[in-house]
């Protein structure tokens, strides 16, 4: 079966899409489509380069750049003739299945989180969610958790009939092969989150529950890796950090290599999430595999594989009792270290890719077939 990927890959989508084209099996052929300003290395499924393409698809609406970019995805479909398209993001989810629409293919979309839980506004989240409405067309939704499968049905009005859920998986990670990154003084206590300053990650939220945690813990660092890309708040949260004079407390990293970023999850006291809304993060998955417990706000996707008093902690976004959670793990090892044995159990159990893969690979053939 011949699948075409296509939406804007970047962070944890990109991660999610050549996750799938490396561990499903030799029945499948790929085709990648992404966006112009989509920085990735090549793609591989079974140690061979997959043929891509990139087109002027940007997150930003543009309606003169989106029509170019669907009438190029309307030619690539035509060339390659795939028999099943799997659109991510928002602006993948609506190129990918226009094209999928005018080309007469099967289309599947994973929003990833839906477009409408990052409106700032009432009104906002009525045209988001009425645009995801009427670009839904005939296609099938696959969830990448659970949650996102309930809201597709309950809100977006897709038939459960035609509704799969596949939670993101990731591989194991080898622990001795990460190491501490240089950035590191020794001996040096932190918590990381892997976040871009945004509206979704709530990372404005994160300096002010740092104040107050270095009333109590003043040793304590928190590392926000992962600041380029799509960063719109990035220069706020710096003005934030400097006028509470906390720039030795929260230190804002670009984005990394892989193998960086999981150095700071390794060394790490716990794992950090404030977001406002997730799809199911990845980041925390990998926080999952490395045996850490995690702080996270209770929302959908973080509370897929965040288990409240097992593995980490949900709380509503409230400052306080963020800063009064985290300090009262950072007092109580025995207590991290149980959440963070609890964390690679379910990992292992729930989202390990080697574990998973082939119930999306027969998720892929029941659309197919239908």
């Amino acid at each position: 079966m011949k699948i075409l990927h296509i939406g804007n890959l970047k962070t944890g989508v990109d991660i999610c899409v050549r996750n799938i084209l490396a561990y499903t099996g030799d029945g499948f052929e790929f085709v990648v489509v992404n966006g112009a300003d989509d920085r990735n290395k090549p793609y591989s499924h079974l140690g061979k380069e997959v043929k891509a393409y990139q087109i002027p698809m940007y997150r930003a609406l543009n309606p003169f750049r989106d029509v170019r970019a669907l009438m190029q995805a309307v030619r690539i479909i035509r060339k390659e003739k795939p028999d099943l398209i799997h659109c991510h993001s928002a602006k993948g989810g609506v190129i990918g299945r226009f094209a999928a629409f005018l080309t007469g293919k099967k289309a599947a979309y994973t929003a990833h989180a839906f477009s409408f839980l990052s409106a700032e506004s009432e009104n906002k989240k009525k045209v988001y969610l009425l645009f995801e409405k009427l670009t839904r067309l005939n296609a099938y939704l696959i969830g990448c958790s659970q949650s996102e499968r309930e809201l597709g049905i309950r809100q977006v009005g897709y038939p459960a009939e035609k509704a799969f859920v596949w939670n993101n998986s990731i591989p194991q990670i080898q622990r001795e092969g990460v190491v501490r990154p240089h950035q590191l003084a020794e001996g040096e206590r932190y918590i990381v989150t892997i976040a871009r300053p945004s509206y979704q990650k709530n990372t404005l939220l994160m300096v002010d529950i740092m104040e107050q945690v270095h009333r109590v813990v003043p040793d304590l660092k928190l590392y926000v890796v992962g600041a380029e890309f799509y960063s719109p708040l990035l220069e706020e949260m710096k003005v934030r950090v400097r006028d509470k004079k906390m720039e030795e407390t929260v230190k804002i990293l670009p984005w990394l290599s892989h193998q960086e970023a999981l150095g700071f999850l390794k060394f790490s006291q716990l794992y950090l999430t404030s977001s406002i809304y997730e799809g199911l993060p990845i980041a925390v998955l990998e926080a999952m595999a490395l045996g850490k417990a995690v702080v996270a706000s209770d929302v959908i996707g973080n509370r897929d594989c965040v288990k409240d008093g097992e593995n980490g902690v949900l709380l509503p976004l409230e400052v306080k009792q963020f800063a009064d959670t985290i300090c009262r793990l950072l007092d109580d090892e025995e207590e991290r270290r149980r959440m963070g044995k609890r964390s690679k159990e379910i990992f292992e159990a729930q989202f390990m890719i080697d574990h998973r893969i082939r119930q999306l690979e027969d998720i892929y053939s029941k659309i197919y077939r239908a």
